[in-house]
């Protein structure tokens, strides 16, 4: 895992809700696909436990919509990818954006948002000029 690497890049074009809960919405999913990111329950003096929160910096990166989608593309057999789209933003339940998602052209998804898993060297070749999301 030291040479892996775990960043989002979300668009920067959203209100804070959408970006926070594009950011979510990733991470969640992220975390589904790869267990092991997420480190082991801790305790603190008093002996409450605390469930175990990621186990790596996951840096939020500003794009655009557009860029998103080529990110996607060119990194989709290179590392994990989860994304986050018009079409779930859209939707009221997961029935929902799986119908509305199996009858939506791939030219017409607006991405919301990417999260990458990989290695260090493919997601900094394809990510490294993007900044941090304010």
């Amino acid at each position: 895992m030291d040479n892996h690497k775990c960043v989002l890049v979300i668009d920067k074009a959203l209100p804070q809700g959408l970006i926070a809960n594009t950011a979510a919405v990733l991470t969640l999913s992220l975390g589904k696909l790869h267990p092991e990111l997420i480190g082991a329950d801790n305790v603190n003096k008093n002996g409450e436990i605390h469930t175990g929160i990621t186990s790596i910096p996951i840096p939020i990166l500003a794009s655009s919509s557009h860029k998103i989608k080529e990110i996607r593309a060119s990194l989709k057999e290179e590392a994990t990818l989860v994304d986050f789209s018009n079409v779930a933003q859209t939707t009221k339940n997961y029935q929902d954006y799986s119908d509305k998602l199996a009858a939506t052209k791939p030219e017409d998804i607006e991405y919301l948002g990417i999260a990458i898993y990989g290695t260090k060297k493919i997601i900094n070749k394809h990510t490294g000029n993007l900044g941090l999301i304010r």
